[in-house]
């Protein structure tokens, strides 16, 4: 009887920890250097996906960001739009708002998530590329992987030139050996893995995120800020990133 007991006090304060962990959050702050043919001013590029149903604290973006790029999976069913509104307002706030969609995302009527993201200013990246920061050379290409069809790949890259340094964007890292095999690109983002978000040692469903170099190209697929199904955690902290993107060169060119 008594070891039942503490077996399943053990159990409850394993629970209560998962369910902390879950709420908690990590500011992972990295550095990225990439081949540039042009360079550019290095910038801080603040990374956030899965958020899910969490809320996002104000005092979190406590630092300066120049761009601010949502891996998809903002919101799912059952998220009031109203803190949807709330989580976009604090980010627009900092910095230009770039959006790509996650799997979870399709579970809200688009047209609501649209009209915030028209409200607040937020540009969804509807497969197709954009300049950053005035820079016609430096490229971010964003997909929606569920809604590629045969040439959204295609479409998403069709501005990019050789002399560009290319970030792409995907909620899935799934795309990345496609991507890289038939495009320009010098570093790749993710998320929806959730890091496994609950591991026991080195098993999970996933592997845990991490920045990567694999192929001479740098990757990152993050654990995310938020949970699905289950709001708990284990091995898989919650996190978003502030990366300090830099060309490899130590010259770069001003654009106004």
């Amino acid at each position: 009887m008594k070891l039942v007991i503490k077996s399943g006090a053990a159990a409850f304060l394993l629970l209560l920890f998962m369910f902390k962990n879950a709420f908690d959050h990590k500011l992972r702050h990295q550095t990225i250097k990439l081949e540039a043919k042009v360079p550019f001013r290095p910038f801080k590029l603040l990374f956030i996906a899965d958020i899910h149903r969490r809320k996002i604290p104000e005092e979190m973006l406590d630092f300066p960001v120049d761009v601010i790029l949502i891996g998809g999976d903002l919101a799912e069913r059952g998220v009031p739009l109203k803190r949807v509104a709330e989580n976009l307002k604090i980010l627009v706030d900092k910095a230009p708002v770039y959006f790509i969609w996650g799997n979870n995302d399709q579970e809200v009527k688009e047209r609501n998530l649209r009209k915030l993201f028209a409200h607040f200013g937020v540009k969804v990246l509807d497969n197709e590329a954009v300049s950053l920061l005035g820079n016609p050379n430096l490229k971010l290409v964003g997909v929606n992987y569920l809604d590629l069809g045969k040439e959204g790949l295609d479409r998403a890259f069709s501005k990019v030139r050789e002399e560009d340094t290319v970030i792409f964007a995907s909620h899935s890292p799934f795309l990345f050996k496609r991507v890289k095999k038939k495009y320009k690109v010098d570093f790749l983002l993710a998320g929806h893995t959730h890091g496994g978000q609950i591991r026991l040692g080195k098993l999970g469903l996933y592997r845990k995120g991490a920045l990567r170099v694999k192929g001479g190209k740098p990757e990152l697929v993050t654990n995310g800020f938020g949970t699905t199904s289950l709001p708990l955690r284990l091995g898989a902290p919650a996190e978003f990133h502030l990366l300090s993107i830099e060309p490899k060169r130590k010259v770069w060119q001003k654009y106004e």
